[in-house]
């Protein structure tokens, strides 16, 4: 799978910037021992900047097109 349409239904826009991510991912950096938590990771864009945080981080997906593109992208994080 290599990419995942965004469903009105569900609300969803995604997150495709890798600099507006970056900058969002270091933004968080205030309260370094604190877990993360993302919902509605999508494609994974920030979640990609997240992880290099070396924090406990959950995503949150309830759209399972998404939840299988993660799995394929990010295998065993």
């Amino acid at each position: 799978m290599t990419t995942v349409k965004p469903k009105k239904a569900l609300g969803q826009h995604f997150l495709k910037d890798l600099s507006v991510a970056r900058r969002i991912a270091d933004s968080i950096d205030t309260c370094p021992q604190l877990p993360l938590l993302e919902i509605g990771p999508g494609m994974g864009v920030l979640t990609q900047f997240l992880m290099e945080k070396e924090r406990p981080l959950k995503v949150v997906e309830i759209d399972r097109e998404s939840v299988a593109y993660l799995q394929d992208n990010f295998p065993k994080q």
